[in-house]
């Protein structure tokens, strides 16, 4: 702790205070109502009662505080600290992704059904949230498939004025961009969607099932068959919103489980009477009270977008519930009241979501002693020296030879770390070389480790002996002692003798490979971090390959440099989406003349 902030002479205000270790890194964020009280309690012998504080003080080299002009100040501020610094023993979602909504504008001329992770204030209709990411595409294809709405692009639409894209064929879209519906009968649809969303599809389907039948009765087969997709959605979506109570209003329920240091928060929202999907968070390593651990969910989740609900159900009671409710309130623009309810309906949904929580942290549970199962296996079949607690995997991804990337990717305690995966762009090959790429990201990789990138406690290369090999003699060559393998899939011949055969492990120095059972919890961990490794490189490669083809297209088009690039690429899309536009069409955008946009076509008929 540096002498200006010292327990005794820090400031007897509200703030925050941040603290570091010896490498500057964040492990605590904290407010208080006074700073100097507050901080003084973390050094009196056994911290203040909590178990956790004397392993973190043992790290804690340096206090930082910030000073706030009131305790709900202090509050915003803690929240935009742990967003940014995510400490380890703070309460801190992963990402600022919220659950998915459906987004319907209709302002627009042709509306667009749409997966969303914000709310905006853009004069769209928005609908759930759907937690289950799984269940909101489902109810989004169901919708594309009964009523036909389109979900592209507008760049893309206006470039399939002439003939309807493979969606159309499908059956998934109307094609209402080569005028296979009028704007009214569109309009017709988009209303019976929006009417579905908000629930209200009392006697929907009963109206829908009599119109099946009529058409049934008339041999209208094709007709009947796709009202008969929109009775099933329509009850599908009814089972999906039932919920067993008389609240009509919009509630956000909140459930919490905790068990020593590990809590779960499960959020139940209930929208127009309807519950929907249970959404659960675990946090491990944490130092806040219960109390706590609720306040700083709700702020994260409801700081990233999410539009609070009127009234908030609550376990148990928040510190300060006031400025909470005030900070809730300016997020919402509305009143919003924060409830801990003692009986009835209230009480029953909390014990509901406290049950979710709970479910939540025993499948979390099970899936750590898996992981742990995993690792211990790793360390004594592989000979490691110690538990791979930190696991790097490298893989090359190319395209014959060209726009070669190498990745790597990071599991820490068996889950993905994903603030430390890295991409590499091969610079020393030409053409399909693996194993010279493997040989340049290693040594690059491996020239860090004297930079702070601390070695990892198992390296892992997707390939067999030639990549493992390249791996080893760039440690070698840096002097450098770090356990590896590489993991290799079973080739055609293998899977012709034997169809169950599994992938094998290569080590330094054995000819054999090491064979894991095909499901065991070491071959499984192995086998996702290459797995996350192969699709974090095809990703990049693909974009930096269209990168390239995007830049060769319309580079060295008189009149056309990187500013108008950029501007014709955010308009349309695509290049496919540029040559089929019309003359008039790349005219409309800001910067663009009529010979400009004559030449830009011409150019690209060319080429």
């Amino acid at each position: 702790m540096t002498e200006a902030y010292r327990p005794t002479k820090l400031p007897t205000s509200p703030g925050v205070y941040i603290m570091k270790d010896s490498s500057g890194e964040v492990l605590y964020v904290g407010k208080a109502v006074n700073l100097r009280s507050r901080v003084r309690n973390y050094y009196q012998e056994g911290g203040d009662g909590r178990p956790q504080i004397p392993a973190l003080m043992e790290r804690v080299t340096d206090v930082e505080v910030v000073v706030t002009g009131n305790e709900k100040e202090a509050l915003i501020l803690e929240r935009t600290l742990i967003g940014k610094f995510q400490p380890r023993y703070n309460v801190a979602l992963k990402d600022d992704k919220t659950w998915l909504s459906i987004r319907l504008n209709t302002k627009e001329r042709w509306p667009r059904v749409s997966l969303v992770r914000r709310w905006r204030k853009d004069g769209a209709r928005y609908f759930g949230p759907y937690l289950n990411g799984v269940r909101a595409r489902e109810v989004e294809r169901l919708l594309r498939r009964v009523f036909g709405l389109r979900n592209c692009t507008d760049s893309f639409f206006r470039a399939h004025d002439r003939r309807a894209c493979i969606q159309s064929n499908m059956g998934n879209c109307c094609a209402p961009c080569v005028g296979e519906l009028t704007e009214e009968e569109y309009g017709e649809r988009v209303g019976q969607t929006v009417r579905l969303l908000e629930g209200r599809s009392k006697g929907f389907a009963a109206a829908m099932e009599a119109e099946m039948k009529e058409a049934a009765a008339d041999l209208r087969f094709e007709e009947a068959a796709a009202l008969r997709d929109r009775v099933t959605l329509v009850r599908k979506l009814a089972e999906r919103q039932r919920v067993q109570r008389a609240i009509e209003e919009d509630r956000d329920v909140y459930g919490l489980y905790r068990e020593g240091d590990v809590a779960t928060v499960a959020l139940l929202p209930v929208r127009a009477g309807r519950a929907q999907e249970t959404q659960a968070f675990t946090f491990q390593d944490i130092l806040e009270e219960d109390g706590e651990v609720l306040q700083s969910v709700m702020l994260q989740l409801y700081g990233s977008g999410l539009t609070p609900a009127p009234q908030i159900f609550l376990p148990l009671a928040v510190p300060d519930p006031d400025s909470l409710a005030e900070i809730l309130a300016e997020s919402a623009g509305r009143k919003v009241g924060l409830r801990v309810p003692q009986r009835g309906d209230g009480r029953k949904l909390v014990e509901m979501a406290t049950q979710n929580a709970r479910a939540r942290q025993d499948a979390t549970n099970d899936q750590r002693q898996a992981v742990e199962r995993g690792l211990m296996e790793l360390k004594k079949r592989l000979h490691l020296p110690r538990i791979p607690r930190r696991i790097e995997c490298y893989d090359i991804s190319h395209l014959g030879g060209t726009d070669t990337v190498a990745s790597m990717v990071v599991l820490q305690e068996g889950r993905p770390d994903k603030r430390s995966y890295r991409i590499f762009t091969i610079r020393s090959t030409d053409g399909p070389d693996d194993y010279a790429a493997m040989r340049e990201v290693m040594d690059r990789r491996l020239a860090r480790a004297a930079k702070g990138w601390g070695l990892p406690d198992l390296l892992l290369v997707d390939g067999g002996r030639g990549q493992l090999s390249m791996a080893v003699a760039a440690a070698g060559e840096a002097k450098l002692e770090v356990a590896m393998a590489g993991l290799a899939k079973p080739d055609d011949g293998e899977l012709q003798k034997n169809p169950e055969a599994t992938d094998k492990v290569f080590l330094p120095g054995r000819k054999n490979p090491v064979y894991l059972k095909p499901h065991s919890p070491g071959l499984h961990l192995l086998q996702r971090v290459r797995d996350e490794a192969h699709r974090f490189a095809v990703h990049h490669q693909r974009k930096r390959r269209k990168k390239r083809t995007i830049k060769t297209a319309l580079e060295d088009i008189p009149g056309v440099g990187p500013g108008r690039r950029r501007t014709l690429l955010r308009h349309f899309g695509s290049v496919k989406a540029l040559k089929a536009a019309t003359v008039e069409e790349i005219a409309e955008v800001k910067g663009i003349s009529d010979g400009l946009a004559a030449t830009i076509l011409g150019a690209l008929a060319e080429r």
